[in-house]
C-alpha cells in the first residue's frame, strides 16, 4: 500500500515538474498572444497582433500573399508603423486600399506574422485566410456551371438570364477557342454603375464592368433596366477571363486593343458578325471621316479617361478585330494568341502569324475601312487612366480590364408608379407648406388685432 502511494506521489511529482519545464520552455522567446484582421470595405484591412518575450521584441514584420495566379511566389511584408521594441507589444498595420488600389471582391489572401526578440529568437504566427467581401449589400447568390453570379438588386429570373449568358459566353470561347477556366468564376452584379465605382477605387469614370483574370472575378453595374446591355458586357468580361487562360501573362500581355476588340467581337462570336451599337458605330464612322483614328500602337497599352475618346477606342478595337478575323479566318486569330502565349514580343507575334508587324496592320486595316494613312492625319494619342499621387504602401499589383457603361442609354431615372408617388408626395409636402402659411398668417393677424384692443382698452 506504501509502495502504490509512493509510486503515485512520485508519478504527481514529475508530472507536476514536466509541467513546469513545458511552461518554462514556451514563456521563453516571442509568444503571440492574439491576432485578428478587420475587414472595412472598400477602404482598408487592418492586421491586428498581441505579442510578448522574456526579452525585448525588435522587430514585428506582417506576411501576406494573394491567392491568385501569379508569376512569381506572392509573398509580401509590411512593417507596423507605429511599433517600439519592448518586451510586450501591441501594433497593428492597416492596408489601405486608397493608397494602393482596391482588390476585387471576393478575392482571398494569407496572412501571419513574423516576431523576433533581441536574442533573435523568432516566432510566426499560424497561417489564416480572409475573403476581401463587399458586405455593404445584401447578397444573394445563384450557381452555374463553372459561374456563380451574386447580386442584390432585380428578382431572380434577372440573375438567372445574366447566369445563362455567363455559361453560354464560357461554352462559346472553350468550343472556338479551347479556352477553359482552371477555377470557378465568381460574378458580382451591382445595381449600377456608380455603386461599382465605390466598390473598386481608382476606376475611370466611365466604367461600367471589370474582369480580373487572375482571381476570375468579373465585376459589372447592371440593373433590371440595363438587362440587354448586362447580357452583352457579361459575356464581353467573360471572354477576357477566357482569353486570359489561353495567354501566360508571364511571359507576354496582350496590347489592348486586341483585349478588348476579342471582348467585343465576341459578343456576337467569333464564327459570326457581332457588330458595334449604333453610337459606337457613328463615333467610328464619324472619326474615320475626320481623320481623327488612333494608331494602332497607341490602343496597345490602356485607353483614355475621356469618356468620348474611350468609345471610340473600344470601337476602333473591335473594327481592327473584326479585320483580321474576316479577312484571315478565326484560325489565325488562335495562332495569333498562341504566339502571345509562347512569349513572342507584340510585332513578332503579329509577323508570325500575319505576315506583318503593328504598323503593317495600321496599314492594312486603315486602307478595309477606307480612311486615309496614319501619316496624312493628325493621330490623337490615347491617355493613361490617372492614379492617386500619394505614395503607395507595399502591396501586390491587381490587373483588370475595364469595359465602358454604354453611353446610348436612358438616363438612369424612375418608373411612373415611382414619379407618381414622387409627385404626390410633393404635393403632400407642398400642402403642409401652405397649411402651416395660413396657420403662421392667421396667427400674426390675431396677435395684431389683440394688441389693437389691449391698447385700446387701456386708453
Amino acid at each position: 500500500m506504501r509502495r502504490a502511494l509512493g509510486a503515485l506521489l512520485l508519478m504527481i511529482v514529475l508530472t507536476v515538474a514536466s509541467g513546469a519545464v513545458q511552461y518554462g520552455a514556451a514563456s521563453s522567446g516571442p509568444q503571440i498572444l492574439s491576432t485578428q484582421a478587420v475587414v472595412a470595405f472598400p477602404d482598408t484591412i487592418t492586421f491586428h497582433i498581441q505579442t510578448r518575450s522574456d526579452a525585448s521584441i525588435v522587430d514585428v514584420e506582417l506576411e501576406y500573399g494573394l491567392q491568385a495566379r501569379s508569376c512569381v511566389t506572392d509573398i509580401n511584408k509590411a512593417s507596423p508603423e507605429a511599433f517600439t521594441p519592448a518586451p510586450q507589444v501591441e501594433t497593428e498595420w492597416v492596408w489601405d486600399m486608397r493608397r494602393t488600389g482596391s482588390l476585387p471582391p471576393g478575392a482571398r489572401l494569407w496572412w501571419r506574422w513574423h516576431v523576433v526578440d533581441e536574442k533573435g529568437r523568432e516566432v510566426r504566427s499560424e497561417r489564416q485566410t480572409l475573403t476581401w467581401l463587399d458586405d455593404v449589400h445584401p447578397w444573394r447568390s445563384l450557381a452555374g456551371e463553372g459561374v456563380t453570379l451574386h447580386w442584390y438588386r432585380g428578382d431572380e429570373g434577372f440573375a438567372q438570364e445574366l447566369l445563362a449568358a455567363a455559361e453560354q459566353a464560357l461554352a462559346q470561347m472553350q468550343r472556338q477557342l479551347g479556352a477553359q477556366l482552371a477555377g470557378e468564376a465568381q460574378v458580382f452584379i451591382y445595381a449600377d454603375t456608380h455603386a461599382l465605382q465605390e466598390a473598386v477605387l481608382f476606376e475611370p469614370g466611365w466604367t461600367g464592368g471589370l474582369a480580373f483574370g487572375d482571381y476570375d472575378v468579373v465585376l459589372l453595374g447592371v440593373g433590371p433596366r440595363e438587362l440587354d446591355w448586362g447580357l452583352e458586357a457579361i459575356a464581353h468580361e467573360m471572354t477576357h477571363l477566357a482569353v486570359g487562360e489561353l495567354v501566360d501573362a508571364c511571359y507576354s500581355s496582350l496590347p489592348t486593343w486586341l483585349s478588348e476588340g476579342l471582348a467585343v467581337y465576341a459578343e456576337g462570336g467569333l464564327d459570326a458578325e457581332g457588330g458595334l451599337d449604333a453610337a459606337s458605330q457613328a463615333a467610328l464612322a464619324e472619326a474615320i471621316a475626320n481623320g481623327e483614328l488612333y494608331s494602332v500602337r497607341s490602343l496597345s497599352s490602356g485607353f483614355t479617361e475621356h469618356p468620348g475618346r474611350a468609345s471610340l477606342s473600344y470601337a476602333q478595337s473591335y473594327s481592327l478585330v473584326a479585320f483580321l478575323v474576316d479577312t484571315y479566318g478565326a484560325e489565325k486569330m488562335i495562332a495569333l494568341l498562341q504566339a502571345f502565349d509562347r512569349g513572342y514580343r507584340y510585332d513578332r507575334a503579329l509577323q508570325e502569324v500575319y505576315g506583318f508587324d503593328a504598323d503593317g496592320l495600321d496599314v492594312a486595316w486603315r486602307e478595309s475601312v477606307g480612311a486615309p494613312p496614319q501619316e496624312a492625319q493628325q493621330v490623337a494619342p490615347g491617355t493613361a487612366t490617372p492614379v492617386p499621387t500619394v505614395e503607395l504602401l507595399a502591396a501586390p499589383p491587381v490587373a483588370a480590364t475595364t469595359t465602358p457603361w454604354p453611353t446610348n442609354l436612358p438616363a438612369q431615372g424612375t418608373s411612373a408608379s415611382e414619379s407618381a408617388n414622387r409627385g404626390r408626395g410633393l404635393l403632400i409636402v407642398s400642402l403642409l407648406v401652405c397649411t402651416l402659411a395660413g396657420v403662421l398668417l392667421a396667427s400674426g393677424l390675431a396677435i395684431v388685432i389683440i394688441w389693437h384692443w389691449v391698447k385700446g382698452g387701456a386708453k
